[in-house]
């Protein structure tokens, strides 16, 4: 199931947000190694107090499998702002109808998991949210800065993206920018691949309605 919180309102939402914050930190801090700012046992940065929504995954039994943060690209966004490198020759990506996709992350004792296919239907789902939340708003498009390993594992969850350009080296990590155009058919194939039926948000909601709330 997924279930979506707003920036404004996460002080309403105490344990969904520490339990997030936290996956955050052990998997990009503390399993990648990535150069990450910290406070405490959580992964916070500024991006996290432009509003953005999040998109949160949860087990049958409850607990908090994976999470990922969208914003505007009108607004503060990673690709933009930090990680321009990463546009080749293109120009910046500024329109209402594009939103980013950030800080993806499955629990690393489910990415972990070979033996099954929890890590491909935790981030399946993750991803089919976004789908459905796009598909809801009418925007065009979803753009994210990843590494060249996850890259592979949306390829392999039938979410392939199309490369904005060529990536390069970002600390201990090769890093790339990848575009999905948002269809029906390429929520379908998802969730074809992970063998989900039916909606995965908890209530229909757009973009908007969701960060206004």
């Amino acid at each position: 199931m997924i279930r979506i919180l707003n920036g404004k309102t996460r002080a309403q939402h105490p344990q969904a947000v520490d339990d997030m914050f936290r996956l955050r930190k052990r998997v990009f801090h503390d399993f990648l190694k990535w150069d990450v700012q910290t406070d405490g046992e959580w992964e916070i940065d500024n991006y996290d107090k432009a509003n953005p929504l999040y998109v949160l995954s949860y087990a049958p039994d409850g607990r908090l499998r994976g999470s990922l943060r969208l914003l505007p690209t009108l607004g503060p966004n990673m690709l933009d702002d930090t990680f321009p490198i990463l546009l080749g020759d293109n120009p910046e990506i500024r329109s209402a109808s594009i939103w980013e996709s950030s800080r993806f992350c499955i629990e690393p004792e489910i990415s972990q998991d070979r033996a099954s296919n929890q890590v491909t239907v935790a981030a399946a789902e993750l991803m089919c949210g976004v789908g459905e939340l796009g598909l809801a708003s009418g925007i065009s498009h979803i753009v994210t800065v990843t590494d060249v390993f996850l890259e592979r594992m949306f390829r392999r969850m039938g979410c392939p993206g199309e490369r904005i350009a060529e990536p390069h080296r970002i600390g201990s990590v090769f890093a790339v920018a990848v575009a999905w155009e948002v269809t029906p058919n390429l929520l379908e194939r998802m969730k074809a691949v992970a063998a989900i039926e039916g909606t995965v948000l908890d209530r229909p909601m757009s973009l908007e309605t969701a960060r206004a709330a």
